[in-house]
């Protein structure tokens, strides 16, 4: 081999074995969840929930409605008659704060659009998106997570968002995303852990997710049931006229 061509490979094989690697997790993950034909685009997908605070308390009841590619909406109820509303319509982001005193929907700032947006992730993410909402995946090699070997596969974003997915070696399943981004110029960075998965309908979903700060639980939310195929009307995720 002359030296031309040695020097070509030398340049040219660690990205092809990257791409080999990062499409053979890809394709190990997508059969873990049962295959990306069980989670098809434009379907929309009712998730029940109960969550609690970081510090334990009262589980108040949660519903997360999504819509892929991009739509998504979460209801907290607070107490009876006051509800927390979150919604995000593929454009504009808009919440309904009720401790304001107001229940009048109010237009989210872009760093809280962008992350009510992203809520969408919690069922499809990017490691199904196959870069079709604008990321790019690439391989960061081997981890250990809690005494699990794990994948490393990143995703990145034109707006400097990244967000890392940590995946089971042996199930090749997400045990735990961190997220990176700047929200009002400063960087923030959270993870969130994922656990409990059952096998519904020949889907394998996570039944927990605990979000942490700093090594600090913020909230966890227990799923109860996770409905596909439902009917929804696109005005759902749309902000309504103030009252």
């Amino acid at each position: 081999m002359n030296r031309f061509l040695f020097l070509l490979l030398l340049l040219v094989l660690p990205g092809i074995m990257q791409a080999q690697t990062l499409e053979s997790i890809l394709k190990g993950y997508h059969a873990a969840i049962g295959g990306l034909d069980k989670y098809p685009q434009q379907q929309a997908v009712i998730i029940k929930a109960q969550t609690q605070g970081g510090g334990g308390g009262q589980k108040r009841p949660m519903t997360f409605t999504l819509k892929a590619p991009k739509s998504s909406r979460m209801d907290l109820v607070i107490q009876a008659g006051l509800t927390y509303t979150m919604a995000y319509d593929g454009k504009q982001g808009w919440s309904i704060q009720p401790w304001t005193g107001s229940m009048d929907p109010q237009p989210m700032n872009a760093d809280d659009a962008r992350d009510a947006g992203r809520t969408i992730k919690l069922l499809w993410n990017d490691l199904m998106s196959s870069g079709n909402d604008g990321s790019s995946l690439t391989y960061e090699g081997k981890d250990e997570i809690e005494g699990s070997e794990v994948y490393k596969v990143k995703s990145r974003y034109a707006d400097g968002t990244e967000i890392i997915y940590y995946l089971d070696v042996d199930s090749y399943l997400i045990i735990k995303w961190t997220t990176r981004s700047m929200n009002s110029g400063v960087l923030d960075e959270s993870d969130m852990f994922l656990g409990e998965y059952q096998v519904i309908d020949g889907r394998t979903l996570p039944y927990v997710f605990e979000q942490k700060m700093n090594g600090e639980t913020m909230s966890s939310t227990y799923i109860k049931e996770y409905q596909f195929n439902a009917s929804v009307s696109d005005a759902l995720f749309s902000m309504p006229a103030k009252q």
